[in-house]
Parts: C-alpha cells; sequence; structure tokens
C-alpha cells in the first residue's frame, strides 16, 4: 500500500517533465518560425525594393533613349502639345493664351549645331574662389545660387539670346485669368508631369547620420513642392540672406493656393493706381508676370523632416504652417541636408569636398539637350592666380583674363607648353565682351562722415576712374556713372561720370566744414559737439591682385584732399559677413545685373535702408527715388518705364550713394575643345531676336581631344 502512491508519484513527474519538455520544443519551433518568417519578409521586402529599382532603370533608360532621340532630332525636341493626353488636366482653360512660348532656338537649332549621332560627353571644368561654408538653398552666395539652377528648374526659363521672353520649364502653361468683381487678374499654374527629386545619397552625409528609407527614393515634384518654397522664403522667421533679398520681389504675391498636385494658383497684391484720366483703378506690379515664372520647388519631402524621417512639425494641417512657425525655420537654418543640392533638374548634385564641387548629367531629364556633357566639376581655389596656373596647365574649360594677366598670357602663348597643348587640341581662343556687372565704391550713410551728397560728390571727383581703367584694368573696362548697366536703355545717355577734379573736391568739402584744424594733413569737422577727423576704414576682398591694387590708388587719391582711408582687406567670409551686417565704413565692391526688367528697389528703396541682410548696403533714403521706384511697380506703358528710368539715373547721379567705378571688359579665354562659344546678338542669323551679349554656358559641348 505505501508503494503505490511512490510509484505514481514518479510518474507524474515523468509526466510534466515529458510535457515541459514538449513545450519547450513546441516554443523553440515557434521561435524558428517567427525567425524564418521575419526573414522570408525581408527577402521579399529585398525583392519588391529591388523591383522597384528595375522598374525605375528601365523608366531611366526609356527616359534617357528618349533624351538622345530629342538632342538627334530637331523636330523631335519639340514637346508634345498641351492638349496631348498625357498632360490633359481639367483645370487647363484653352481659352486663355499660354505666357510661355516654345524657344525656337532651343528647340530647332540648337539640335543642328551639335554633331550626327551627339551624346553628351566629357566633364566641364571650372574654378571658383573659396568653399561655401553651406549650400542652404537661401544662401546669397551667387556661386550656390547658379549650382542650385543646375540642379533645379523654375517654372519658366528665358529664350536662349532674349529677354523677357520666357518658354516652359517646370510649368507647361501659365494662365493669366480675370479675377470677377476686379480689375486685376491671377496666375493659374499647370506642372507638367514626369518630374521626380532624386534619391539622397549616404555618402554624402556624416557616419553619424542615419537617412530614413524615406530619403532613399524618388519624389515627384508637386504644386506643395511650390507653396512650400513660398513660404519657407516668407517666413519672418528665415533670416538667411538669400531669404531676404528675395522677400523684396515676391513680398507682393497675396496667396499661393494649392489646386490640385500639378496645379496651383498664384495671386498678387493690388495697388490703388491713378489713371491718365484721373481714375484710381487697381494694379498688380510690373514684375508680377516674369517672377510667377522665375518661382521653384523646395522638396517637402526634404526639408520638412528630420533625419530619421520624423517631421520637424508633426501637425502640419494648418496651411500656413510653413510660412508662419518659428520651430520650423530655426531647424530649416541647420538643417542636416544643408550640404547637399536636392536635384530635379538637367544635372544631379555628386558631392561636395573642401577641394571641389560635382555634378552629374540627369539622364532622366525631359528635355535631353538641357545638359551637353556628362559631368561638371568646380574647384575651390583661394586666388585668381591658382585659378590662372589651373587654366594653363589644361585643367579648366575657360577663364576670364585678369588685366594684370595680359603680359603673361602673351608669354605663355609662346611656350613650349602651350605648344605641346596646341597639337592636343588644346588651342585657346579668346571672346571679348561687355560683363554685365559694374564695380563701386560705397558709402554707408549710417556714418556721420557720408552722410552728405557733397561730401560723396567729393568723394568720387577726388578718384580718377579713367586712371583706374587705363592703368590698373589695362583699358579693359568702361567708365560709368550710375547704376544701370551702361550698354541697356534704361542707361540715361545724357548723363556723364563726375570729372576727376581734385580742386572741386577740396571746394565740396570745405563748404560742408571740412578743415584741417591742427595741421597733420587731415581734415576735422565739428560733428555732435566733437571735433571728428574724415578718417574711415574701406572694406575689401583682400585675395584679388587688382582689387587690392585699386584699393591702394583710391587710398592715395583721398589722402591728397585731406581724406585718411585705412585699407582693410577681408577674406570671402568675413567680407559676406561684414555686407550683411552694414558693418563697414566703406566697401569696394561688384554687382552682378540680374535679366531685366530693372527693379531698382532692392538696391535703393528705402524700406531696406535699416535691414540686415539686404542688399541696400549703404542705406540710401531718398524720398524722390522712393517715389520712381513705386511708380515703376505699377507702369506697363514702355516708354514710361524708360522715362522713369531715366529720372532715377539722374537722383543716383546727383546723390552719389556710390562712387560708380567701371563695368569690365571679360576677355575669355577658352579652350577649342568648347563649342557654341558666341554671343547671341552676334548670331542674329541664329537668334533674329538676340538682345544679349553673353555667351550662354547652357548651350557649351565638348569636342574630344585630338588623339583622344
Amino acid at each position: 500500500m505505501a508503494r503505490y502512491p511512490f510509484l505514481q508519484l514518479i510518474v507524474k513527474s515523468l509526466f510534466s517533465l515529458g510535457f515541459l519538455i514538449l513545450l519547450g520544443l513546441l516554443y523553440w519551433s515557434f521561435t524558428l518560425q517567427e525567425e524564418h518568417l521575419i526573414q522570408i519578409r525581408s527577402e521579399l521586402g529585398k525583392i519588391k525594393y529591388d523591383l522597384m529599382e528595375n522598374r525605375e532603370s528601365l523608366e531611366t533608360l526609356k527616359r534617357e533613349i528618349d533624351s538622345k532621340e530629342m538632342i538627334h532630332s530637331p523636330s523631335a525636341a519639340s514637346e508634345k502639345p498641351i492638349s496631348s493626353p498625357k498632360y490633359s488636366s481639367p483645370h487647363i482653360d484653352s481659352s486663355y493664351p499660354n505666357l510661355l512660348a516654345r524657344d525656337p532656338f532651343f528647340d530647332h537649332v540648337l539640335p543642328t549645331l551639335l554633331p550626327p549621332g551627339f551624346t553628351p560627353r566629357g566633364t566641364f571644368q571650372a574654378a571658383t574662389y573659396g568653399k561655401p561654408d553651406s549650400l542652404h538653398p537661401f544662401s546669397n552666395w551667387g556661386d550656390i545660387n547658379s549650382w542650385i539652377s543646375l540642379c533645379s528648374l523654375n517654372l519658366a526659363k528665358d529664350h536662349i539670346g532674349v529677354y523677357e521672353k520666357f518658354a516652359p520649364s517646370m510649368a507647361l502653361k501659365i494662365e493669366e485669368r480675370p479675377i470677377k468683381g476686379k480689375d486685376y487678374p491671377e496666375f493659374w499654374v499647370h506642372l507638367r508631369e514626369g518630374v521626380f527629386f532624386e534619391p539622397l545619397e549616404r555618402r554624402f552625409f556624416p557616419k553619424e547620420i542615419n537617412l530614413a528609407p524615406h530619403f532613399l527614393k524618388r519624389h515627384p515634384v508637386t504644386s506643395a513642392d511650390f507653396k512650400f518654397f513660398f513660404d519657407a522664403l516668407m517666413n519672418p522667421s528665415n533670416q538667411e540672406p538669400g531669404a531676404l533679398a528675395l522677400r523684396t520681389y515676391l513680398s507682393d504675391i497675396d496667396e499661393l493656393r494649392v489646386i490640385d498636385p500639378k496645379t496651383f494658383v498664384v495671386r498678387w497684391k493690388a495697388h490703388p493706381v491713378q489713371t491718365e484720366e484721373g481714375k484710381t483703378t487697381e494694379k498688380v506690379k510690373y514684375i508680377a508676370r516674369s517672377w510667377t515664372g522665375a518661382l521653384k520647388p523646395l522638396p517637402c519631402f526634404l526639408y520638412q523632416y528630420f533625419a530619421d524621417g520624423t517631421k520637424i512639425i508633426e501637425d502640419d494641417k494648418d496651411p500656413d504652417t510653413y510660412r508662419k512657425s518659428t520651430v520650423f525655420a530655426q531647424n530649416f537654418s541647420r538643417h542636416f541636408a544643408k550640404n547637399i543640392i536636392p536635384s530635379c533638374g538637367a544635372w544631379i548634385f555628386d558631392g561636395m569636398t573642401d577641394r571641389e564641387i560635382r555634378f552629374r548629367r540627369n539622364p532622366s531629364f525631359f528635355e535631353g539637350n538641357a545638359a551637353l556633357a556628362d559631368k561638371r566639376v568646380i574647384a575651390f581655389r583661394n586666388s585668381p592666380d591658382s585659378i590662372w596656373q589651373d587654366f594653363k596647365a589644361g585643367k579648366l574649360d575657360t577663364y576670364p583674363l585678369q588685366p594684370d594677366q595680359e603680359v603673361e598670357l602673351k608669354d605663355f602663348l609662346n611656350s613650349e607648353q602651350y605648344k605641346r597643348q596646341e597639337k592636343e587640341g588644346l588651342a585657346i581662343k579668346l571672346l571679348t565682351y561687355l560683363n554685365r556687372s559694374y564695380t563701386w565704391l560705397g558709402w554707408n550713410q549710417e556714418n556721420p562722415l557720408f552722410k552728405s551728397k557733397n561730401v560723396r560728390k567729393a568723394l568720387t571727383q577726388a578718384i580718377d576712374r579713367k586712371r583706374i581703367v587705363d592703368e590698373y584694368l589695362s583699358g579693359n573696362a568702361v567708365e560709368i556713372h550710375g547704376t544701370f548697366f551702361v550698354a541697356s536703355r534704361e542707361n540715361n545717355p545724357a548723363i556723364k561720370p563726375w570729372a576727376f577734379d581734385p580742386l572741386r573736391a577740396k571746394k565740396l568739402l570745405k563748404e560742408e566744414g571740412w578743415e584741417d584744424i591742427d595741421g597733420d594733413g587731415i581734415l576735422e569737422k565739428t560733428i555732435d559737439g566733437k571735433i571728428v577727423k574724415f578718417s574711415f576704414a574701406l572694406s575689401y576682398f583682400v585675395k584679388n591682385p587688382t582689387t587690392k591694387a585699386v584699393v591702394e590708388f583710391v587710398s592715395d587719391s583721398l589722402k591728397k584732399i585731406g581724406i585718411e582711408c585705412r585699407l582693410k582687406g577681408l577674406d570671402m567670409a568675413d567680407l559676406s559677413m561684414t555686407i550683411e551686417d552694414k558693418s563697414f565704413d566703406a566697401l569696394y565692391l561688384a554687382w552682378g545685373f540680374g535679366m531685366p526688367p530693372d527693379d531698382p528697389r532692392q538696391l535703393w528703396h528705402s524700406s531696406q535702408a535699416k535691414l540686415k541682410g539686404s542688399s541696400n548696403v549703404v542705406a540710401f533714403q531718398n524720398s524722390e527715388a522712393d517715389k520712381i521706384i513705386d511708380q515703376l511697380d505699377y507702369e506697363y506703358d514702355p516708354q514710361e518705364r524708360l522715362n522713369l528710368y531715366h529720372k532715377f539715373d539722374s537722383i543716383i547721379h546727383e546723390q552719389q550713394p556710390y562712387t560708380f567705378l567701371y563695368t569690365p571688359i571679360i576677355k575669355l579665354l577658352y579652350r577649342e575643345t568648347l563649342q557654341n562659344v558666341f554671343l547671341p546678338t552676334d548670331r542674329k542669323d541664329l537668334i533674329p531676336d538676340a538682345n544679349i551679349s553673353e555667351p550662354v554656358p547652357s548651350i557649351f559641348w565638348l569636342k574630344q581631344q585630338s588623339g583622344g
């Protein structure tokens, strides 16, 4: 009796142990199955990703074949009409004309200038001064903006060689539609299909940044990207210098309203304007058409996110979120992608190092002849001389010859090195033209020394500008009197530069109360009860030898009339900061002209005088000039606009906020491998309406070297 329960206990224990072992085996089996399922899911994900990659590769190959056909065939270059089913939209209204017109040169003439069977090949080689701190989309550095333009696209593009004629780009059609009950129109924009932002590449980012999968695929360019560009630009907490400058032109946009992914409406503010009959009507600015066409996309998929794929602003349902959010603006200024350029244009950003920035041709771009080489490389150099040495070594395609290098060029052309290059098909050619820029001395009117226009006139008349042109620039410039391009209709031909007249300069200074009181050779004046010497610092870019020679001449010239001009050479970063902060006394700089129509507001309107980062760097304020700028905003008659420009030119000439020095004559050296280098105005057989007298880099292509 006593043994039975014991045996029963042993049996029960063995059974329990077996059951536990069975449970363990089942758990182990389930774990293996789960791991296997996870592995299968992962493999399926990889297969799906590979299929997507293959599909995109096939689409890219198809687009590349199509683009080559566009290059080879003039007739194929023309796009399908708007009425094509591919571009059909319920919002396109055929009763309204398209403000955009196809460019006959780009579509039909350019393909005939390319050799039969042409395929883009080779690498465009260029160089620039210095390396940018970042590639922020609202930078104020001209080079960065030109690089962004390579990789992006505007709604419209300029006809090659012709001002104020616009062709389709990202927009296939822009309609000017009347607004019910209003005297002014709004612009309906219809975007093309099939344009994508390319995926980001991990190699462009530090190892500590782990990109979310969201960034590693292509994203279509949509209306939302254009609205995002406008909202980010207009966010008052966005203090990037480029944003501040653009607001001058685009702040009059009242609304950018998205209709659907491929349609949006731009409505500009209207202002009351008096007609000749004395009636009041409402008008939008004259620049509304051109600046609507200049709008570009800012990728939502990138700049609205952190690197891990989470949104910077989690709840962004409010359509004005990115126009108002301080949090977004702060994160945007230091965004993880500020050192890359998101690409949806003819070129794709291919990386930036301490030595260079690289681009590669976009084979998916809808216009095959928009990029006529395979790659583009811009080297970062620290002086004009290092760039000159690169050009002589055959490392660069072009080089704008500096005035002090003409003798050296003659010696180089007679050298054995160059004779070898000639035999290799690298002969140097020359194209001369008037550059669309001007160089000036700016007098900061926040400084009491420069508040009087007579003092500013005296400074101008104390400097022999013709001598600067003849001696320091070897005659490679034209003396100028004002702010408009010297060869343009806006430039008033009745005005001549102030004559070099040191005696007149001294007289003007004396009339303003400036005298050498203590006999030390420097003029003094009592200002606000204190004796102030006429002494100031002139800031300039230190690494340009021609600039250094000119400012030394300026300093010597002013010393002769009793003014101490101390020279303050700065590198590019410090000079940019000084300009942005307006923390200089006087400034030696150059401005490049934008595309017409000329708008003096950015440089000269009083509203920009106190604004940090604005282009009115000398804090110029003049009510009469403001009035003309405001009139130009709403004047549509060409002759009346010309009259206003000439009046404005007279005011600036009289006020002398700058001492206007010269517009340079460019002597562009280029290797014979570079083709299509010409001035449109010289080739009216190709471009009958041409009115641009500068070469067009977008149509350059590279001929293979001899023996290459």
